[in-house]
């Protein structure tokens, strides 16, 4: 098996979307829900496929039960993003070399987007993959998806609360490589976004 093959994706799914007020895991997006949609734009880059669900597990597990990948439950959803990215990393197979971790409602993330960042490892297998919005490095904010090599999985695994990883990019912020991914800053958290979205979706239609 290759370097590249190696490469797992980890969708996180597992949130209750309370600011949206209804469950951005099933949004309808060109006839089929959200958390789907992303799932099957990660299987084009690789095998490796896991998605983290919580609140209302079951409901959407349905929406996925046809995909070829690994769901996972996190019980402990509630507390915050940091616990379900622990219990994905727990669960990766122990021939997994990296990681990339993604938010279900990065609603205009391609696979293309995911293969640049692949690349990118692949280039650069000991750096920390983040996605950027712009390619001002002194103004630029980074986030997921972001592709953690194996040496950070201990770590990954021992995060919890509210900000999801993002303190271990500030602790290893010298060893972060920044890549050009606008797609990435959009996601759904209020009513509004969702109207954003619905009304780019239709116009491409």
């Amino acid at each position: 098996m290759t370097l590249a093959d190696n490469l797992a994706i980890i969708v996180l799914a597992a949130g209750q979307s309370s600011r949206l007020g209804q469950m951005k895991q099933l949004l309808p997006i060109n006839n089929k829900s959200l958390v789907a949609t992303q799932l099957e734009k990660a299987l084009v880059v690789s095998n490796n496929v896991y998605c983290v669900l919580g609140c209302q597990a079951e409901q959407l597990q349905r929406c996925i039960d046809h995909l070829p990948i690994t769901t996972i439950i996190n019980s402990d959803w509630e507390s915050g993003m940091a616990s379900s990215i622990a219990a994905g990393v727990k669960e990766l197979n122990t021939d997994i070399n990296a990681v990339m971790i993604v938010l279900v409602d990065q609603w205009q993330i391609a696979s293309t987007d995911f293969t640049k960042l692949k690349t990118n490892w692949l280039n650069n297998p000991d750096a920390i993959i983040v996605s950027q919005n712009n390619s001002d490095q002194l103004k630029a904010s980074v986030g997921p998806p972001v592709i953690f090599p194996a040496r950070y999985f201990s770590e990954l695994c021992q995060l919890t609360g509210q900000q999801g990883a993002k303190p271990l990019l500030k602790k290893y912020k010298g060893y972060l490589l920044p890549v050009t991914n606008t797609h990435a800053f959009a996601d759904i958290d209020t009513p509004e976004q969702l109207l954003a979205m619905n009304k780019v979706i239709n116009n491409q239609k």
